[in-house]
């Protein structure tokens, strides 16, 4: 037992969830070419029996269709086994601590329709009865196979949106597009997953969703905006740049350094709205770290400075300074420099403009 708890800490997540995801990719990028041959092999079969029997084609065919149905049934039934060392949902589930269920739901569909007891019969890992009448046949239909492969997919993608965090659904999805580009060895194209380049719309989608996740993460980068000395915050995994009222995600990414970025200035400048601001309070929550404490004073900085609001608009938070009476000594319990706090604060929103009053 401690040498597999030892094995579960040891093994890196990013190796685990990339060679998992290859072997899932394996048997998808494996189902795509038994759809290919069966399609091939009836547009190959005439009326006349007799002839296909001779034709060597169809019959090289005919094989190749049933070992690649072999060859999902077995790493189908290697996915849902209990072992932790191989590449299964097992290991995965037990080294993420999370979908249980979700694997727990895979295996007892591979033990109900036997993909176990064909691997082991037929294809691999083969037990040989005793006696010529002991023999048997075992079939796994193909709507089986693909209600399997389906749900490995379904596994994986949940691993994934678990790992790699809101991007996995899109990234899924541009794998899906290169399904049938023959990439060789058929599980790398899957193994490289998350470096799939997405589109500039997709990437805000994906910060707006990491941020709600208090996944992403922004730093400050100096740079020269229209030629003037400036400092941006930038999310550097996904190129995207926070500019006083949107994100903006750069063609290229992830980004390393942020020389220069240069806007068209618009011939006619639109005047600043007229009339009184309409401001709305808000109940945010957000992390703050002790950034310097004393006998009097504590000072807090926000983990992430910039703060999703509703309806994708951002804030930009402020440092917080506390004078450290009695009262609030004891409210918020002994503290050390780096200890993080959840902050719940009030603030006011722009939301529009009140419209002037015209008189006749």
């Amino acid at each position: 037992m401690s040498h597999v708890k030892l094995r579960v800490i040891s093994t890196e997540l990013d190796n685990l969830v990339s060679n998992l995801r290859g072997e899932v990719g394996e048997i998808i990028s494996t189902w795509t070419m038994l759809r290919f041959l069966m399609a091939e092999e009836r547009r190959r079969l005439t009326p006349h029996v007799a002839a296909d029997m001779r034709n060597r084609d169809l019959a090289f065919i005919s094989a190749l269709r049933d070992k690649l149905h072999n060859e999902i049934v077995a790493r189908l039934s290697e996915l849902a086994t209990t072992k932790i060392g191989r590449l299964t949902f097992y290991f995965a589930a037990t080294k993420l601590n999370a979908l249980a269920a979700e694997e727990d739901s895979f295996r007892r569909f591979t033990q109900r329709h036997r993909f176990e007891e064909k691997r082991n019969y037929d294809i691999s890992h083969k037990e040989l009865p005793e006696q010529w009448s002991e023999h048997k046949f075992i079939s796994v239909p193909y709507r089986r196979l693909v209600e399997g492969v389906a749900r490995a997919s379904i596994v994986m993608k949940k691993i994934d949106r678990l790992v790699l965090g809101p991007s996995a659904p899109y990234l899924w999805r541009e794998m899906r597009k290169k399904r049938y580009s023959g990439t060789n060895p058929l599980n790398v194209a899957y193994m490289l997953l998350p470096h799939l380049r997405l589109s500039n719309q997709v990437r805000v989608n994906v910060v707006l969703q990491e941020m709600e996740e208090g996944r992403a993460e922004w730093s400050e980068m100096p740079t020269k905006i229209n030629g003037t000395e400036a400092t941006v915050y930038a999310c550097k995994k996904w190129g995207a740049v926070w500019l006083g009222d949107h994100i903006m995600c750069l063609d290229e990414y992830p980004l390393q350094k942020l020389s220069e970025i240069t806007f068209d200035m618009p011939a006619n400048v639109a005047e600043p709205p007229a009339g009184e601001p309409i401001l709305e309070e808000r109940d945010i929550t957000a992390k703050y770290r002790v950034r310097a404490v004393s006998n009097e004073r504590a000072v807090f900085e926000p983990v992430q400075r910039l703060h999703l609001l509703v309806k994708g608009a951002v804030t930009e938070l402020c440092d917080i300074s506390i004078n450290l009476n009695p009262k609030m000594q004891a409210d918020l319990g002994e503290i050390k420099v780096g200890d993080v706090k959840d902050f719940n604060l009030k603030v006011k929103v722009l939301t529009g403009f009140k419209a002037e009053k015209s008189f006749a």
